[in-house]
């Protein structure tokens, strides 16, 4: 396994790649600062709590051989024992909310690693793309000493588990976030070498991550003697069997100076850190000298490069964009009204469900089609473009108006493949087509479109990601199928069979190819071309002229409000660039 170790390649062989953000001077010593601040109060914290800790890695290092940080370093690592971690994350949540926020194995939904991190709010320290940047502050980072068994074949089964566990853990890590890395390894032969084998071998564990990874973590600390002789930090730059301790010589400490500030370290330092290190009182070359790996970086009072809006500020972005568009439709006369949840908006609250966020409008089949040709030459506003199932650029059968200048980050974005997600706040158009006349055929079409639609999202779907192990077992052959069919050949089914009844000319017109409401989607066609207006944010836009047939059909008591728990969202968060 240790030909396989991405810690070198990604800190010092990988972190000068293009792309990257290389930190100054100026910008190192104020993340130092910030650090330095964020570790005496989690220190001044373990002395009020009686919690026993020691600087740990290259910050025991800088210690004894700086007195302060590595020069070239810029974090600050702890070591504190399993049975006092919980007082001290609940101590740093309950004194300094406003200051800290805490990750941690099996307390931080999502979260993938096995050592903590205490991040400063309002900062940004991205090391990685796949970070939200709300997620990735400036931190330091605390290293569990872990108990292991006296008896020595259950440390040695214990340690062969947890190293087992911890990489294969790295390997689905690779494979998870494998678009990024492939992209960092590039022209890079052993990088790329070395990830692609783990990429392999984490594949299977994508199947239920969040299970495996729970049990990884329960077999770090399965042993419960916390006065055991042995203590080791499995998560640390050694593993298991590197970092395994005797435990009444390792946690005694002694204070060093390290910046100003005197901090614990082991009185075993010396030994410590010639197993850490070898000679470490000699300076390493240049080429071994660490290196973060940083896309973005911002520090406390800085105005972000993009500003994350308010659920009130998207909808009235949403209703900018509707009116460019309806501005466009009536310069060009094409025909549109408003459907789905944006038409109950309006007739029931004059405006937006108070907890919706999002815009759905139907354009008749040849306006659609009409409007697809014409945004080509002609942007429906600069900051806006059209993206559609039919160009093969929206992974859906109907079209998108997105605002260029946001960026969106959607609840089911952990499930749906990067390459079919759409990235920015979005207009929904919804194609209206002829549907049959007969009720029976109109509920066979209803069904056939709801099963190519669930071919499309199974087409979208990422391989092992689902809301539960028996959804995704399930759901796997289907996806393994339509990735290699491609959604785009189902969603040119769709148009074909919904562009078979012209929709001037079919007695009941509605949606047909997301038409998720089925059969009720239905209108008589000269009742809904018999435009009318409603009143919008207090602005009015074009309606079906049965509209009221149609929301019953839809929504049955329409004016009635659903009750509290069914009052949901899209549940996604947009920032809007500067």
């Amino acid at each position: 396994m240790a030909g396989l170790q991405t810690n070198e390649i990604l800190k010092e062989r990988l972190s000068r790649k293009q792309g990257m953000h290389m930190l100054t001077r100026e910008e190192t010593e104020k993340i130092k600062q910030i650090v330095l601040e964020t570790t005496a109060d989690i220190v001044r914290l373990c002395k009020e709590l009686e919690v026993p800790y020691m600087l740990g890695g290259g910050s025991a290092l800088g210690a004894v051989r700086h007195q302060g940080f590595i020069p070239w370093d810029d974090d600050i690592d702890l070591n504190i024992p399993r049975d006092c971690i919980d007082r001290l994350l609940d101590g740093i949540e309950d004194r300094y909310p406003g200051k800290y926020y805490v990750e941690a194995p099996l307390r931080t939904p999502g979260y993938l690693s096995s050592f903590i991190q205490v991040h400063r709010r309002g900062t940004v320290f991205q090391e990685y793309l796949v970070q939200k940047k709300e997620e990735c502050g400036i931190k330091v980072d605390i290293f569990v000493m872990e108990n292991t068994y006296d008896n020595a074949l259950l440390c040695v089964w214990h340690g062969l588990r947890v190293e087992a566990g911890l990489f294969f853990l790295s390997c689905y890590r690779m494979f998870a976030w494998r678009k990024e890395l492939k992209q960092l390894a590039k022209g890079d032969k052993k990088a790329s070498l070395v990830m692609f084998v783990k990429r392999v071998l984490g594949a299977p564990f994508a199947l239920a991550p969040e299970r495996f990874y729970r049990r990884v973590q329960l077999c770090m600390r399965s042993c419960k003697n916390f006065h055991s002789r042995y203590i080791t930090i499995p998560s640390g730059r050694k593993h298991f069997f590197g970092e395994l301790y005797e435990r009444a010589l390792f946690v005694q400490t002694e204070g060093m100076p390290f910046e100003g500030h005197e901090f614990a370290v082991t009185k075993e330092y010396d030994s410590y850190l010639k197993n850490l290190y070898g000679d470490y009182m000699t300076l390493p070359p240049e080429e071994k000298r660490e290196h973060h790996v940083i896309y973005d970086l911002r520090f406390p009072g800085e105005e972000p490069e993009e500003k994350l809006l308010t659920k009130r500020e998207v909808q009235s972005l949403l209703l900018t964009m509707l009116d460019a568009f309806a501005d466009y439709c009536k310069k060009h006369e094409l025909r549109y009204y408003l459907v789905g949840g944006t038409l109950l908006g309006a007739v029931r609250h004059k405006g937006f469900i108070p907890w919706d966020d999002d815009i759905d409008v139907g354009m008749p089949r040849p306006d659609y089609e009409r409007f697809l040709e014409l945004v080509k030459k002609e942007p429906v506003a600069p900051e806006l473009a059209v993206i559609s199932g039919e160009e093969g650029t929206l992974s859906n059968p109907y079209c998108d108006i997105i605002h260029l200048k946001t960026r969106l980050d959607r609840s089911t974005s952990e499930f749906i493949r990067e390459k079919c997600q759409n990235l920015h706040l979005f207009l929904d158009i919804f194609p209206q087509d002829g549907w049959p006349e007969d009720e029976k055929d109109a509920v066979r079409l209803a069904a056939d479109m709801k099963k190519k639609r669930y071919l499309v999202q199974c087409a979208r779907s990422k391989i092992g990601k689902g809301v539960s192990l028996k959804r995704i077992l399930l759901k796997t052959p289907a996806v393994l199928l339509m990735r290699l069919m491609g959604y785009e050949r189902t969603i040119k089914k769709m148009t074909a069979i919904a562009k078979s009844r012209d929709y001037d000319s079919s007695r009941y017109v509605g949606a047909v190819t997301y038409g998720i409401y089925g059969a009720g989607e239905r209108c008589l066609h000269d009742e809904a071309v018999d435009f009318t207006t409603v009143e919008f944010e207090g602005k009015r836009y074009q309606a079906p002229g049965c509209y009221d047939k149609y929301l019953k059909q839809v929504f049955g008591d329409y004016m009635t409000l659903p009750p509290e728990e069914q009052r949901t969202d899209h549940r996604m968060k947009v920032w809007l660039h500067n």
